[in-house]
């Protein structure tokens, strides 16, 4: 299995920064980007990247679940002060 680190860079390579989410995200399904690489870029905090390493930086690759994570952790994470920018795919969507 590839890296996703290296499946996010080659999506990437010729994208002129500044760059918003947006244009990282329509940037990497133009360039055929795999689904996994897209939607972690989709999951990407909303933002003005200005070059790769700050969107490599700021990319999400595995779930709560995949951290071991417990109820009660994620619960505590929610309440957190600090949780407020969450990243659009760890938002619940009613």
């Amino acid at each position: 299995m590839a890296d996703p680190y290296e499946l996010l860079k080659q999506s990437l390579t010729d994208l002129h920064y500044p760059a918003t989410k947006q244009e990282i995200a329509a940037h990497a399904e133009q360039a055929g980007a795999d689904p996994e690489t897209r939607r972690v870029l989709r999951g990407l905090p909303l933002a003005t990247y200005e070059n790769l390493p700050e969107v490599l930086r700021s990319v999400r690759l595995r779930t709560a679940d995949e951290e071991g994570l417990s109820a009660s952790d994620k619960v505590a994470h929610s309440r957190s002060k600090h949780s407020h920018k969450v990243a659009e795919y760890l938002r619940d969507v009613d």
